[in-house]
Protein backbone atom coordinates (compact mmCIF):
# COMPACT_ATOMS: atom_id res chain seq x y z
CA UNK A 1 0.00 0.00 0.00
CA UNK A 2 1.05 3.42 -0.20
CA UNK A 3 0.69 6.68 1.33
CA UNK A 4 -0.78 9.54 -1.42
CA UNK A 5 -1.85 13.34 -0.96
CA UNK A 6 -5.43 14.49 -0.27
CA UNK A 7 -5.18 17.48 -2.08
CA UNK A 8 -7.21 16.30 -5.69
CA UNK A 9 -9.54 15.00 -3.61
CA UNK A 10 -10.35 18.71 -1.87
CA UNK A 11 -10.47 20.14 -5.16
CA UNK A 12 -12.53 17.69 -7.00
CA UNK A 13 -15.23 18.47 -3.43
CA UNK A 14 -15.08 21.87 -4.18
CA UNK A 15 -15.62 21.84 -8.13
CA UNK A 16 -18.56 19.56 -7.80
CA UNK A 17 -19.76 22.13 -5.29
CA UNK A 18 -20.71 24.66 -8.51
CA UNK A 19 -22.49 21.71 -10.41
CA UNK A 20 -26.24 22.08 -10.89
CA UNK A 21 -28.50 19.39 -10.46
CA UNK A 22 -30.13 17.41 -13.05
CA UNK A 23 -33.71 17.93 -13.93
CA UNK A 24 -33.88 14.16 -15.26
CA UNK A 25 -32.60 11.92 -12.43
CA UNK A 26 -34.07 11.82 -8.62
CA UNK A 27 -32.12 13.16 -6.19
CA UNK A 28 -32.15 10.10 -3.67
CA UNK A 29 -31.76 6.33 -4.23
CA UNK A 30 -34.55 3.67 -4.60
CA UNK A 31 -34.85 0.19 -2.37
CA UNK A 32 -34.23 -2.34 -4.84
CA UNK A 33 -34.89 -4.96 -1.91
CA UNK A 34 -35.05 -5.65 1.78
CA UNK A 35 -35.26 -8.48 4.08
CA UNK A 36 -35.72 -8.79 7.66
CA UNK A 37 -36.45 -5.52 9.63
CA UNK A 38 -35.58 -2.39 7.50
CA UNK A 39 -36.66 0.63 9.20
CA UNK A 40 -36.61 4.36 7.06
CA UNK A 41 -37.14 7.73 8.68
CA UNK A 42 -37.05 11.12 7.16
CA UNK A 43 -35.35 13.82 8.66
CA UNK A 44 -37.69 15.28 11.17
CA UNK A 45 -37.68 11.46 12.73
CA UNK A 46 -40.84 10.56 10.95
CA UNK A 47 -41.22 6.74 9.71
CA UNK A 48 -41.72 6.03 6.20
CA UNK A 49 -43.28 2.52 5.22
CA UNK A 50 -40.43 0.41 3.70
CA UNK A 51 -41.22 -1.58 0.00
CA UNK A 52 -39.39 -2.11 -3.27
CA UNK A 53 -39.60 1.25 -5.07
CA UNK A 54 -38.99 3.18 -1.86
CA UNK A 55 -37.14 6.30 -2.66
CA UNK A 56 -34.97 7.46 -0.41
CA UNK A 57 -34.16 10.83 -0.17
CA UNK A 58 -31.04 13.32 1.22
CA UNK A 59 -31.05 13.54 4.89
CA UNK A 60 -33.12 9.84 5.28
CA UNK A 61 -31.90 7.13 7.90
CA UNK A 62 -32.28 3.65 7.21
CA UNK A 63 -31.54 0.75 9.90
CA UNK A 64 -31.65 -2.30 9.64
CA UNK A 65 -31.87 -5.78 12.04
CA UNK A 66 -30.47 -8.74 13.00
CA UNK A 67 -30.34 -11.20 10.06
CA UNK A 68 -31.69 -8.05 7.86
CA UNK A 69 -30.55 -6.29 4.73
CA UNK A 70 -31.36 -3.19 2.22
CA UNK A 71 -30.52 -2.99 -0.96
CA UNK A 72 -30.30 0.29 -2.67
CA UNK A 73 -29.77 2.00 -6.09
CA UNK A 74 -28.55 5.82 -6.85
CA UNK A 75 -27.50 5.48 -9.78
CA UNK A 76 -27.11 2.58 -12.77
CA UNK A 77 -23.80 0.61 -11.91
CA UNK A 78 -23.57 2.07 -8.61
CA UNK A 79 -25.16 -0.09 -5.74
CA UNK A 80 -25.08 0.14 -1.72
CA UNK A 81 -26.63 -2.92 0.47
CA UNK A 82 -26.93 -1.79 4.07
CA UNK A 83 -26.13 -5.03 6.03
CA UNK A 84 -27.46 -6.32 9.45
CA UNK A 85 -27.57 -4.03 12.49
CA UNK A 86 -26.36 -0.93 10.72
CA UNK A 87 -27.97 2.85 11.12
CA UNK A 88 -27.30 4.83 8.25
CA UNK A 89 -27.64 8.26 7.20
CA UNK A 90 -27.85 9.46 3.14
CA UNK A 91 -26.14 13.00 3.84
CA UNK A 92 -25.94 14.04 0.36
CA UNK A 93 -27.10 12.42 -3.04
CA UNK A 94 -26.94 14.33 -6.04
CA UNK A 95 -27.55 12.09 -9.13
CA UNK A 96 -26.74 13.25 -13.07
CA UNK A 97 -26.44 9.56 -14.59
CA UNK A 98 -26.53 11.29 -18.38
CA UNK A 99 -23.41 12.60 -17.35
CA UNK A 100 -22.24 9.72 -14.66
CA UNK A 101 -22.02 12.14 -12.24
CA UNK A 102 -22.36 11.13 -8.49
CA UNK A 103 -21.96 13.06 -5.54
CA UNK A 104 -22.91 10.80 -2.15
CA UNK A 105 -22.04 11.00 1.40
CA UNK A 106 -23.20 8.39 3.54
CA UNK A 107 -22.97 8.78 7.05
CA UNK A 108 -22.26 4.99 8.76
CA UNK A 109 -23.38 5.83 12.37
CA UNK A 110 -22.72 2.06 13.14
CA UNK A 111 -23.09 -1.59 11.38
CA UNK A 112 -21.67 -2.34 7.95
CA UNK A 113 -22.32 -0.79 4.56
CA UNK A 114 -20.96 -2.36 1.20
CA UNK A 115 -20.70 -0.48 -1.89
CA UNK A 116 -20.28 -1.65 -5.46
CA UNK A 117 -19.35 1.80 -8.00
CA UNK A 118 -19.53 -0.20 -10.88
CA UNK A 119 -19.42 2.20 -13.41
CA UNK A 120 -16.92 4.91 -14.48
CA UNK A 121 -17.68 8.08 -12.49
CA UNK A 122 -17.11 11.69 -14.22
CA UNK A 123 -13.79 13.43 -12.55
CA UNK A 124 -16.02 15.59 -10.51
CA UNK A 125 -17.74 12.41 -8.90
CA UNK A 126 -17.35 11.60 -5.09
CA UNK A 127 -18.81 8.58 -3.50
CA UNK A 128 -17.94 8.77 0.28
CA UNK A 129 -19.15 6.65 3.18
CA UNK A 130 -17.95 8.69 6.34
CA UNK A 131 -17.71 7.29 10.29
CA UNK A 132 -16.46 9.11 13.77
CA UNK A 133 -12.77 8.55 12.40
CA UNK A 134 -12.46 8.11 8.66
CA UNK A 135 -13.66 8.66 5.59
CA UNK A 136 -13.49 6.35 2.78
CA UNK A 137 -13.63 8.02 -0.91
CA UNK A 138 -13.21 5.80 -4.47
CA UNK A 139 -13.67 6.38 -8.15
CA UNK A 140 -14.69 3.08 -8.62
CA UNK A 141 -15.02 -0.16 -6.68
CA UNK A 142 -16.17 -3.23 -4.57
CA UNK A 143 -16.10 -2.56 -0.74
CA UNK A 144 -16.83 -3.10 3.25
CA UNK A 145 -16.91 -0.28 5.80
CA UNK A 146 -17.70 -1.37 9.14
CA UNK A 147 -18.50 0.76 12.07
CA UNK A 148 -17.97 -0.97 15.40
CA UNK A 149 -18.13 1.94 17.74
CA UNK A 150 -14.37 1.14 18.89
CA UNK A 151 -13.37 2.61 15.25
CA UNK A 152 -13.61 1.59 11.41
CA UNK A 153 -12.55 -0.91 9.15
CA UNK A 154 -12.50 -0.37 5.19
CA UNK A 155 -12.20 -3.84 3.22
CA UNK A 156 -11.33 -4.12 -0.19
CA UNK A 157 -12.44 -6.74 -2.67
CA UNK A 158 -11.84 -4.47 -6.09
CA UNK A 159 -9.99 -1.23 -7.87
CA UNK A 160 -8.81 0.94 -4.85
CA UNK A 161 -10.52 3.14 -1.86
CA UNK A 162 -9.15 5.90 -0.09
CA UNK A 163 -9.27 6.24 3.79
CA UNK A 164 -8.41 9.33 5.49
CA UNK A 165 -8.74 10.31 9.24
CA UNK A 166 -11.94 12.12 9.84
CA UNK A 167 -9.68 14.36 12.44
CA UNK A 168 -6.60 14.65 10.62
CA UNK A 169 -6.26 15.29 7.04
CA UNK A 170 -2.76 14.38 6.30
CA UNK A 171 -3.27 11.14 7.51
CA UNK A 172 -4.28 9.29 4.31
CA UNK A 173 -3.81 5.40 3.04
CA UNK A 174 -4.79 3.49 0.06
CA UNK A 175 -6.28 -0.39 0.26
CA UNK A 176 -6.10 -2.18 -3.45
CA UNK A 177 -7.71 -5.14 -3.87
CA UNK A 178 -7.34 -7.98 -1.11
CA UNK A 179 -6.04 -5.20 1.26
CA UNK A 180 -8.12 -3.25 4.13
CA UNK A 181 -7.22 -0.11 6.31
CA UNK A 182 -8.22 0.03 10.23
CA UNK A 183 -8.83 3.71 11.84
CA UNK A 184 -9.28 3.89 15.81
CA UNK A 185 -8.83 7.75 15.74
CA UNK A 186 -5.13 7.63 16.27
CA UNK A 187 -3.81 5.60 13.45
CA UNK A 188 -4.58 3.99 9.99
CA UNK A 189 -3.39 0.42 10.35
CA UNK A 190 -2.98 -1.48 7.05
CA UNK A 191 -3.21 -5.34 6.13
CA UNK A 192 -4.31 -7.86 3.77
CA UNK A 193 -7.54 -9.40 3.95
CA UNK A 194 -8.60 -13.34 4.89
CA UNK A 195 -10.53 -15.40 3.17
CA UNK A 196 -13.26 -14.58 5.16
CA UNK A 197 -13.36 -10.87 4.54
CA UNK A 198 -12.98 -11.82 0.73
CA UNK A 199 -15.81 -14.44 0.83
CA UNK A 200 -18.11 -11.96 1.99
CA UNK A 201 -17.27 -9.00 -0.54
CA UNK A 202 -17.43 -11.91 -3.09
CA UNK A 203 -20.82 -12.80 -1.54
CA UNK A 204 -22.29 -9.14 -1.57
CA UNK A 205 -21.17 -7.85 -4.96
CA UNK A 206 -22.71 -11.28 -6.60
CA UNK A 207 -26.30 -11.15 -5.10
CA UNK A 208 -26.63 -6.80 -4.07
CA UNK A 209 -30.06 -6.07 -6.70
CA UNK A 210 -29.94 -3.85 -9.12
CA UNK A 211 -33.58 -2.23 -10.35
CA UNK A 212 -35.36 -4.99 -12.43
CA UNK A 213 -37.24 -3.36 -15.73
CA UNK A 214 -40.66 -4.12 -14.02
CA UNK A 215 -39.57 -1.87 -11.16
CA UNK A 216 -38.26 0.74 -13.03
CA UNK A 217 -42.08 0.76 -14.99
CA UNK A 218 -43.46 1.43 -11.54
CA UNK A 219 -41.91 4.09 -10.36
CA UNK A 220 -42.38 5.81 -13.71
CA UNK A 221 -45.62 5.29 -12.72
CA UNK A 222 -45.22 6.54 -9.10
CA UNK A 223 -43.76 9.43 -10.69
CA UNK A 224 -46.29 10.16 -13.43
CA UNK A 225 -48.92 10.19 -10.68
CA UNK A 226 -47.22 12.46 -8.36
CA UNK A 227 -47.00 15.13 -11.00
CA UNK A 228 -50.36 14.78 -11.86
CA UNK A 229 -51.82 14.85 -8.25
CA UNK A 230 -49.34 17.76 -7.42
CA UNK A 231 -50.95 19.89 -10.24
CA UNK A 232 -54.17 19.19 -9.06
CA UNK A 233 -53.34 19.74 -5.88
CA UNK A 234 -51.91 23.12 -6.53
CA UNK A 235 -54.82 24.32 -8.83
CA UNK A 236 -57.77 23.25 -5.81
CA UNK A 237 -55.55 25.73 -3.55
CA UNK A 238 -55.50 28.36 -6.01
CA UNK A 239 -59.27 27.60 -6.18
CA UNK A 240 -59.70 28.18 -2.38
CA UNK A 241 -57.63 31.07 -1.71
CA UNK A 242 -59.82 32.91 -3.91
CA UNK A 243 -62.83 31.76 -2.83
CA UNK A 244 -61.12 32.62 0.29
CA UNK A 245 -60.84 36.22 -1.18
CA UNK A 246 -64.45 36.33 -2.20
CA UNK A 247 -65.60 35.59 0.62
CA UNK A 248 -63.61 38.24 2.68
CA UNK A 249 -64.41 40.69 0.17
CA UNK A 250 -68.67 39.92 0.46
CA UNK A 251 -68.05 40.30 4.48
CA UNK A 252 -66.42 43.48 3.94
CA UNK A 253 -69.30 44.70 1.38
CA UNK A 254 -71.97 43.40 4.28
CA UNK A 255 -70.38 45.03 6.98
CA UNK A 256 -70.40 48.33 5.37
CA UNK A 257 -74.17 48.33 4.39
CA UNK A 258 -74.92 47.37 8.05
CA UNK A 259 -72.51 50.44 9.63
CA UNK A 260 -74.61 52.80 6.98
CA UNK A 261 -78.24 51.43 7.94
CA UNK A 262 -77.25 51.74 11.64
CA UNK A 263 -76.06 55.67 11.35
CA UNK A 264 -79.57 55.46 9.97
CA UNK A 265 -81.85 53.62 12.43
CA UNK A 266 -83.30 54.17 15.74
CA UNK A 267 -82.17 52.34 19.44
CA UNK A 268 -83.79 48.83 18.52
CA UNK A 269 -82.99 48.90 14.96
CA UNK A 270 -79.37 49.61 16.35
CA UNK A 271 -79.78 46.68 18.25
CA UNK A 272 -81.11 44.83 15.91
CA UNK A 273 -78.47 45.88 13.31
CA UNK A 274 -75.80 45.03 15.81
CA UNK A 275 -77.10 41.29 16.55
CA UNK A 276 -77.65 40.44 12.81
CA UNK A 277 -73.90 41.77 12.06
CA UNK A 278 -72.68 39.99 14.51
CA UNK A 279 -74.48 36.60 13.34
CA UNK A 280 -73.07 37.30 10.07
CA UNK A 281 -69.42 37.73 11.73
CA UNK A 282 -69.69 34.44 13.50
CA UNK A 283 -71.27 33.03 10.01
CA UNK A 284 -67.76 34.35 8.36
CA UNK A 285 -65.65 32.96 10.54
CA UNK A 286 -67.21 29.92 10.60
CA UNK A 287 -66.72 29.44 6.65
CA UNK A 288 -63.04 31.14 6.86
CA UNK A 289 -62.13 28.48 10.14
CA UNK A 290 -63.49 25.66 7.31
CA UNK A 291 -61.56 27.14 4.44
CA UNK A 292 -58.50 26.90 6.67
CA UNK A 293 -59.20 23.49 7.63
CA UNK A 294 -59.45 22.53 4.33
CA UNK A 295 -56.43 24.16 2.61
CA UNK A 296 -54.32 22.56 5.09
CA UNK A 297 -55.61 18.85 4.74
CA UNK A 298 -54.90 19.71 0.40
CA UNK A 299 -51.14 21.07 1.89
CA UNK A 300 -51.14 17.88 3.94
CA UNK A 301 -52.15 15.67 0.57
CA UNK A 302 -49.62 17.43 -1.30
CA UNK A 303 -46.63 17.16 1.20
CA UNK A 304 -47.81 12.99 1.64
CA UNK A 305 -48.17 12.53 -2.39
CA UNK A 306 -44.20 13.71 -2.37
CA UNK A 307 -43.53 11.34 0.31
CA UNK A 308 -41.66 7.87 -1.30
CA UNK A 309 -43.66 5.64 -1.46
Amino acid sequence: MKRIAIACFLALAIVFSDCKKAKEDLQGGVITFSKGTVKIFDKTGKEKPVSVDTFLLPEDKIETGKDSYADLQLAEGVLVRIKENTSLVLKKIFVDSANGEVFTDFGLIKGKVFSKVDTKLSKTSKFTVSTPTSVASVRGTEFIVEETGKGTSTRVSNGAVEVTDADDPSKVAVADSGEGVSADGNDLKEAPLTDDELNELKSDAATVQSITEEQRARIQEILKDFQENKARILQGLEDQKQRNKDLIEGAKEENRKLLEDTKNAGKEEKEAIKKSAQEEKDKVKSSMDDAKKELENQRKSLKDQAAPK
